[in-house]
């Protein structure tokens, strides 16, 4: 049987191919190609035939009969019609046609005008779609020439391709200023067709093109306003100018109006900053819970609304129920028993060295931060709310009034019991711990608004005492409590305190930031008229603007118009006048401040355009406020996130010795309370730095990435770093703020600005770190000296990471909820998950950086559907929820 087999396969078979088997290759090696007739013989019968039923009709389509060419069009239409109906390939007809579509159009162009013309146009704007040369826009030339009629029922995919060359037709008539009624014409047409067809994308690109999309509002139905108002929100963090994304953001106001999802416009509302706009969405809404609702964002907000005499409104958005809630919170998580610093040193685990006697009052000074940071909030801790405490002793005269100050940030929210404890302080003879207690009752009040107003009460007379530390405290603490607020009264009384040179340096510079944070994102022009005013007359004294602290002048003004983009031109264009180096200085931090979270591209080029000058270290501070500036400008935003760490990480390697030292802080904000692995890893490679001022840098930047994380990466870096710097007391003291930093509030606490699944900015927060960011450009004369203060303007950004759902008496509720990492839905089709890799938990839950929540329980159902499930969440029992019977 084998045998027979071999002989089989060895028989051989006369080929029925004529061709030699190595003519492919020999073809190639030629670089002959097919001839159309060899193609040909590749079609099938079935093709066969339909090529040549085509190739007729396009010869019958040119016939001088206008009956018989009527008819040949008609069939091609026909034609098109059917095969267009599945796109997964070019359909066949339009491949047939291709070798007429020259003479077509060269027909087409000797035909009169008529009827029978345009409606050969209309075939060969389907034509083109395919065969066009590219960038010529033909099929939108006869698309217009045609009968213009029934556009929609070519399909989708072909007035996709119209409506990219009506986006470019239209650009080119504005610039030459031609009439563009024709393309206005088409785009109703068309728009109205997607929308009614699932493609709400393709119908607000569209408009965005021909700057129509306030028209999307009258388009929209209960089905689609959703996933428009989704694009359109996206959509804003990439318009080209300001004026496109407020336009953009309303249209979402107006849609979510008009369907009564007020909080949703409410959220829109704080985005855009406009006070008439947020108090129309309160007057607008009927309901009294969801009204509720919408005060608990205006608390999370800080935002500064006037609620008139709805008593019940003010005091849920005053935030006075924030402490009562932090402390049931930590009970929840049974967090409340107060930490040492030790026990946040954990030094037993450090490496231990030769240990040489350090400044003890330094170390003092540095646990009485770490113990504000790790139980802020919870009003109670083991160093100074113990009667009797004498910690306050074992520190030396502005280090007591840090000290004292702590208090503010350990009761935190807490102004009953909070002003009480401080009190006892404030008439104390040593002026260094009245100035703490007034520092205290700043921070204490910080995000709380109180009927009393006693931050005023007690600060407000102090503005004027002979003791400098007194007058610096108050104004200080002034800032902290009333950030946000744009009080007038306190408009008076700082702003002679900017201009007045028989105050100490410092004193006018931290009114001017007070001053800054009370009227954040304002542009009032009263204070940036005197901080204007006092930089100019300064440059003309000798030195008075050397040193560190004019340039927190700079902060001060940049806060005016923090996120307020084009309104700080006049500005700059007034700080051109001072030709000292802080009025370059003051220009970037205004700008930086001004574009931040936008991602314009165009600003953050400009401030690496400002790093790449080679200039002397002196001349060269500048360079530091546009590292700054580049992260300011591209903080939120993800894609620029990544592509501004990139950059910043080429400064790192090819900057100066200035920009180097602003790269840590530049990365910490970036990342805040968001500990990303490489940017620990880069941190920890420049907290080893030659240079001192970069280490010391990069150490306080690990703690504010890691800030409120209990992070076990940065912790175990933190300790190896307390042991590497032992014996450098400076160092150590950054080590340990850092440590304190990383626990804040056992983990419970975020300074991240961020927030509304990170769609809202909090503007006092961002505001205070940008003060703290510009503070550690300058640590050896601010924090590691006398001003060391200035680490309490973390406090102001400190707030708790939680979801808390309460019943509609306000009362605390536990329900399941799933918590996961939030997933970007936008433009998708139907109803995609907006969670992934989600845990169950019960309320209240924490929530990390990426993480979102919703609810896991039909029993009980938001107040208003759609709102984002953070901070205070009101629910109802849900009307049409049956309870599951018989056995699970």
């Amino acid at each position: 049987m084998v045998q027979e087999d071999k002989k089989a396969v060895a028989l051989e078979v006369p080929s029925t191919d004529p061709k030699p088997k190595d003519d492919k290759k020999d073809e190639k090696k030629d670089g002959k190609k097919k001839s159309a007739k060899d193609k040909e013989v590749e079609l099938s019968e079935e093709d066969k035939v339909k090529k040549e039923e085509l190739d007729l009709l396009a010869l019958r389509a040119q016939d001088e009969d206008p009956g018989v060419a009527k008819m040949a069009i008609e069939a091609i239409v026909k034609e098109l019609k059917e095969a267009t109906g599945s796109m997964t390939s070019v359909p066949k007809p339009l491949k047939f046609l291709r070798s007429h579509y020259a003479p077509l159009i060269e027909h087409y162009t000797k035909m009169a005008a008529g009827p029978l013309k345009c409606f050969l146009a209309d075939v060969l704007s389907i034509l083109s779609t395919t065969m066009q040369k590219e960038g010529s826009r033909q099929s939108l030339r006869f698309r217009l020439e045609g009968t213009k009629e029934g556009i929609t029922s070519w399909g989708t995919e072909y007035m996709r391709n119209v409506a990219g060359e009506i986006g470019e037709e239209f650009k080119l008539r504005l610039e030459k200023g031609s009439e563009t009624t024709d393309l206005l014409d088409l785009v109703e047409e068309i728009v109205p067709f997607h929308m009614k067809h699932n493609a709400e994308v393709d119908a607000i690109d569209l408009l965005c093109e021909v700057d129509r999309v306030q028209t999307i509002t009258s388009l929209c139905d209960e089905a689609s306003f959703g996933r428009v108002c989704l694009y359109l929100q996206g959509l804003s963090n990439f318009a080209a100018t300001q004026a496109d994304k407020v336009l953009y953001l309303r249209c979402c106001c107006t849609l979510y109006l008009k369907y009564k999802e007020h909080p949703n416009a409410l959220r829109v509302a704080l985005k855009l900053n406009d006070t008439k706009l947020v108090s129309s969405v309160f007057s607008e809404c009927p309901d009294r819970l969801t009204q509720k609702q919408m005060a608990f964002m205006i608390s999370r907000r800080k935002f500064n609304h006037d609620f008139e005499d709805d008593d019940e409104l003010k005091e849920i958005a005053s935030g006075e129920r924030l402490s009562q809630h932090f402390i049931s919170l930590a009970k929840e998580l049974d967090v409340l028993e107060p930490k040492l610093p030790e026990q946040i040193y954990k030094s037993h685990l450090e490496e231990k060295r030769q240990i040489v006697a350090l400044d003890s009052a330094k170390q003092n000074l540095a646990s009485s931060f770490v113990n504000a940071f790790v139980n802020a909030g919870f009003c109670k801790d083991e160093l100074m709310t113990v009667p009797d405490s004498k910690w306050v002793y074992k520190n030396k005269e502005m280090g007591m009034m840090s000290t004292v100050g702590s208090l503010g940030a350990l009761l935190l929210w807490g102004i009953d019991e909070g002003l009480t404890q401080i009190d006892k302080y404030q008439w104390s003879s040593d002026p260094h711990l009245k100035a703490g207690a007034l520092l205290a009752f700043g921070l204490v009040t910080s995000g709380v608004k109180n009927e009393c107003d006693p931050a005023w009460a007690l600060l407000g007379e102090q503005l004027e005492s002979e003791e400098p530390t007194c007058r610096l405290a108050a104004v200080v603490g002034l800032g902290f409590a009333y950030a946000g607020s744009c009080r007038e009264d306190l408009l008076e009384n700082l702003t002679p305190m900017i201009v007045d040179t028989a105050c100490s340096v410092e004193c006018s510079a931290m009114a001017a930031v007070s001053l800054g944070l009370i009227f954040v994102s304002s542009c009032n022009e009263e204070v940036a008229q005197a901080i204007l005013q006092t930089l100019i007359e300064r440059q003309a004294v000798e030195e008075a603007l050397s040193g560190t602290w004019p340039h927190f002048f700079a902060v001060g003004l940049g806060l005016l118009y923090l996120g307020q983009q084009d309104s700080c031109e006049a500005t700059l264009a007034a700080l051109d006048a001072i030709s000292h180096p802080v009025g370059k200085y003051a220009k970037l931090v205004v700008e930086g401040l001004a574009f931040c979270n936008s991602g314009d591209v165009l600003h953050v080029q400009k401030m690496l355009q400002a790093c790449t000058e080679h200039l002397e270290e002196g001349e060269a501070f500048h360079q530091a406020a546009a590292v700054l500036g580049i992260a300011f400008i591209a903080f939120g935003e993800e894609t620029g996130t990544e592509m501004a760490t990139r950059s910043i990480d080429h400064i790192l390697q090819y900057g100066e010795l200035t920009t180097r030292r602003a790269v840590p802080i530049a990365l910490a904000i970036l990342h805040l309370s968001n500990p990303k692995v490489l940017v620990i890893d880069t941190l920890s490679k420049l907290s080893h730095d030659a240079d001192q001022d970069t280490a010391l840098g990069a150490i306080m930047s690990m703690g504010l990435i890691g800030a409120g994380t209990n992070n076990a990466r940065i912790a175990g870096l933190l300790r190896q770093l307390a042991s590497y710097y032992a014996k450098d007391a400076n160092a150590l003291f950054m080590v340990r703020i850092a440590q304190g930093l990383l626990y804040m509030g056992k983990g419970l606490l975020t300074i991240n600005p961020l927030f509304s699944d990170r769609f809202l900015l909090d503007p006092i927060a961002f505001g205070s770190l940008a003060v703290l960011a510009h503070a550690v450009l300058h640590l050896k004369d601010t924090i590691l000296s006398k001003s060391h203060y200035l680490l309490f303007n973390v406090v102001p950004a400190m707030r708790p990471r939680w979801l808390i759902t309460v019943d509609e008496d306000l009362n605390e509720l536990k329900v399941p909820v799933r918590v996961g990492q939030a997933v970007d839905v936008t433009g998708q089709a139907g109803r995609p998950k907006q969670i992934t890799g989600f845990q169950t938990r019960t309320t209240p839950v924490l929530l990390n950086f990426s993480d979102r929540a919703e609810l896991a329980t039909e029993e009980y159902i938001a107040v208003t559907p759609g709102t984002v499930l953070e901070d205070f969440i009101i629910l109802k029992k849900n009307p049409d929820y049956k309870p599951a019977t018989g056995p699970a």
